[in-house]
């Protein structure tokens, strides 16, 4: 068991690329079952726009996931976070690795933070 309870589970699908490719030659993006992994907590929303821009209606969701060492996640990996409470259930894309937070000076290992987005229209 880790430092901290991990009361929540989100499912991840890891991102593989190729060898087949499309028609224009481009590797085929695609992603793997899911798996279900536990989460000690899920960050706020934050919502990013700009309205100034004629046209441009599309809003960016950004959010943290808080999980333990052992989590797995990379850059391109789908993220779903189940339904709760008065929100339905929402695939996010994972930016980049995971922080780390585990190699410190001393036997501490928080473990790691998972940064997702998701664009709305």
């Amino acid at each position: 068991m880790g430092l901290f309870p991990t009361p929540y589970v989100v499912q991840t699908r890891r991102f593989r690329e190729g060898p087949e490719k499309d028609p224009r030659g481009s590797l085929v993006k695609k992603w793997d079952d899911p798996v279900t992994q536990p989460v000690i907590a899920i960050g706020p929303k934050e919502r990013v726009t700009d309205p100034s821009v004629p046209g441009y209606d599309r809003v960016i969701v950004r959010r943290q996931i808080y999980v333990p060492p052992e989590f797995t996640a990379g850059p391109e990996d789908k993220l779903v976070i189940p339904a709760h409470r008065n929100e339905p259930e929402r695939e996010y894309t994972v930016q980049g690795y995971p922080e780390d937070y585990t190699e410190g000076p001393w036997d501490f290992r928080p473990g790691l933070v998972v940064r997702v987005t998701r664009t709305e229209g």
